[in-house]
Formats: C-alpha cells, sequence, structure tokens
C-alpha cells in the first residue's frame, strides 16, 4: 500500500470517529422543561365606582376689614394669624373729630327742637285766635307753614346727628364674623381712609372650606341619575352627594363633605359645569387656595381585580397574560377601571375562571408552553368611603 493511500485511509477513519462522536453528544442533550409561572384567578368582590375631580379649597367666608372714615389709626388691637371672635375690635381711627360732630349735631337739634316748640305754641295760640276772629286766614296759614318747617329741620338735625354718630362709630373697626386674621396692613400713626377705603386686615372664617370642580355633561348625568333630588329647594343631607378630599400629600381620600351648590347651567364652551362640596375644618388643614382631589361615589358592583403588576401595556393597549387548559400563554386584552389599592379593576375582557400570570412574568411568552404554579389574590383595603343610600332612588 503506497503512502498516499495510507494517508487517506487515516483522514477517512477520522472524520468517521468525529461524526459517531457528535451524533452520540446530540443524543444525550435533554430538552429544558417548560419555566414556571405564577398564576391566579382574578379576586372577585364589591367595589365602589367614584367619579374624580381636581379642585381647589376656597374659604367659606372671606372679609376685607377697611377704614369706613378717614383719621390717624391708633391702635391695632388684635396678634397678626389669631382667631378672632365676631365683634372683636381690631382697630381704633382717632375719634376726636367725629366725636366732636356728634357733639355740634346734638347740639343743633336741641336748637331745632326748641324751635319746633315755639312754632308749635304759636300756631296753638293762632287756632284760638281765628275761632274769635282776631287774626286772619293768612295769618293762621303762615303759623301753620312755620310749624312744618320747623318739624322738617328737626328731622334733618335728626339725620346728620345718627350719620356723625356713624361715623364715630366706624372709628371702632370690629370683626364682622369669626375667624383666622391676617396681620395688619398699616401700622399704628398712619392716615387711612384719605381718598380711599384702606384695606386694613382680612379674616378667613375657616370652620368649613369649599372646594370647587368642574363637571363634564357625562359624569353630570351620571350624578343626578344617582342622586335624582338634589335639585329641590331644600335637599336633605341624606340627598345630597357625598363627596370626599385628598390633599397633596395624602394617599387616601380621609376629608369627608357633601355637594351643596351646582350653578344652573352648563358653560357651553368647555362643556362643564361649576359645582361646589363644602368639608368640615376642625383640624384646620384645609386652607383657601389648595389644589386637591375629590371622589364622589355613586354605586357598588361585582368586578374583578387582578395585581396592578399583573397588567401590561402595548400599542394595542392594556392587556394580562392568561394559561389556558393546555398550558399555553395567551395575551388577553382587556379594559381597566380605578386602582382598588395594590389591584386593578378589570372591567372588560377577563372571566372569573381564568388564569392570569402574577408573578414571574418575564418567563411568560405568549405562544409558549408554561408549567403553572397556582396561588391566590388577597383582597385589598377595604374602602371606607361609603355610599349612604338616597331616599330618591
Amino acid at each position: 500500500m503506497t503512502a498516499t493511500r495510507v494517508s487517506a485511509v487515516l483522514i477517512f477513519v477520522t472524520l468517521a470517529s468525529v461524526t459517531i462522536l457528535g451524533c452520540s453528544e446530540k443524543a444525550q442533550v435533554a430538552v429544558p422543561p417548560p419555566p414556571e409561572v405564577i398564576v391566579s384567578l382574578p379576586l372577585k368582590q364589591k367595589v365602589t365606582e367614584f367619579l374624580e375631580f381636581p379642585g381647589t379649597t376656597a374659604a367659606l367666608e372671606f372679609v376685607e376689614i377697611r377704614a369706613r372714615v378717614e383719621g390717624w389709626l391708633e391702635s391695632v388691637d388684635f396678634e397678626p394669624g389669631a382667631r378672632v371672635e365676631e365683634g372683636a375690635l381690631l382697630f381704633v381711627i382717632d375719634p376726636k373729630p367725629y366725636q366732636a360732630q356728634v357733639d355740634q349735631n346734638e347740639a343743633v337739634l336741641k336748637a331745632r327742637e326748641a324751635e319746633f316748640q315755639l312754632k308749635d305754641a304759636n300756631l296753638r295760640r293762632a287756632e284760638h285766635l281765628l275761632a274769635t276772629g282776631s287774626v286772619s286766614q293768612l295769618q293762621y296759614d303762615v303759623q301753620s307753614a312755620e310749624k312744618a318747617v320747623a318739624q322738617a329741620q328737626v328731622g334733618m338735625a335728626k339725620a346728620d346727628l345718627e350719620k356723625a354718630q356713624l361715623n364715630l362709630s366706624y372709628t371702632r373697626v370690629t370683626s364682622p364674623t369669626t375667624g383666622t386674621i391676617s396681620r395688619n396692613y398699616v401700622d399704628v400713626g398712619n392716615l387711612v381712609g384719605a381718598g380711599e377705603k384702606t384695606l386694613l386686615t382680612e379674616i378667613v372664617n375657616d370652620d368649613s372650606v369649599y372646594v370647587y370642580f368642574d363637571m363634564s355633561e357625562r359624569e353630570l348625568l351620571m350624578l343626578m341619575r344617582r342622586w335624582p333630588r338634589i335639585q329641590t329647594e331644600k335637599p336633605s343631607e341624606r340627598d345630597r352627594p357625598p363627596a370626599y378630599l385628598q390633599l397633596a400629600d395624602e394617599s387616601g381620600f380621609p376629608h369627608k363633605g357633601a355637594i351643596d351648590f351646582g350653578e344652573p347651567r352648563v358653560d357651553e364652551s368647555t362643556g362643564t359645569l361649576k359645582v361646589r362640596a363644602v368639608f368640615p375644618n376642625e383640624k384646620k388643614l384645609l386652607f383657601p387656595g389648595l389644589f386637591c382631589r375629590v371622589r364622589v361615589p355613586l354605586e357598588e358592583k361585582e368586578a374583578l381585580l387582578v395585581p396592578e403588576l399583573a397588567v401590561g401595556i402595548a400599542q394595542v393597549g392594556r392587556y394580562v397574560l392568561v394559561v389556558d387548559k393546555d398550558q399555553v400563554v395567551e395575551q388577553r386584552l382587556v379594559e381597566t377601571g380605578r386602582l382598588e389599592g395594590t389591584l386593578r379593576v378589570i372591567e372588560k375582557g377577563l372571566k372569573q375562571n381564568d388564569w392570569v400570570v402574577v408573578n414571574a412574568i418575564q418567563r411568560a411568552i405568549p405562544g409558549t408552553k408554561v408549567t403553572p404554579k397556582e396561588t391566590s389574590i388577597g383582597s385589598p383595603p377595604q374602602q371606607t368611603n361609603e355610599i349612604p343610600q338616597s331616599s330618591g332612588k
């Protein structure tokens, strides 16, 4: 055998050995099992349907305290930021010029009353003389007219005195309402009320607050159908829709109030209606001008809930991953509702007997087989925003 033929035989044997070994290795590779995923049936329970709105708080009463007479400011009789009661003394404007005017008008009134008494006596004397023919009818008429003029002058003097007394009372500026007072905008010694009604301070009644928000036509109709008696002249507390308020740093809606007013017509330019709710403010957390959110409950209904983490978002919309009876993953488009704690309400697209992937979601690829491990979904925190029953429904 020649050297060439020996080499060819060796190459053939080597290639055959490599092929046999490769086939043996392929035969030993095991197919991996389907990945494990955690699945659960949707949680079915009653949830409350709400309307939610952004709103702003406003004072129940807001009063600007202004100087009603001109004069030098003598004293400031309150502490800035304090709570003042109705009728409490706030400022004193120099009363001396107004007291002098009162004294002058009192003297004028006494003079006019004395003159009236004299004219009245003259008229009675003229009546007696007219009966005896001692005076003419013309003289009697003159005496009667003089009495009428004197009586009118008494009335004018009384009016001037009342005006002077009123101006004198304006020198003591008192609180027209109970609430929290701002700082004094004018210091003692300054002239106030000269040519304008000088702003002295402001008072806010913060026992309760108003919250204003805009409601769309659709939301308005939903609210009216749930609370039909709200449009009565004097709706009772039972007929007023409850409302719940959330401040910027709060996670829930802890403040409870009620809707008490709505504009009589819808704004045609925006298609919305301005609505107002009133909230008690015992803790004094609700300042006028705050941004807030308002929630108005409508009704309770049965709903399916799944963990928020189980809901994905794609270009076609929101979806959940469902494992069918053949343990194959399916992407199911759903319509979602509000968030209840960590659970999301599913409005459409899911049935109660669907197994939803709630964990290890990254292993669940639509169209592939998986190994499902069953678990259960815990109930979300109980909703404290109860819905009172309307007597009109």
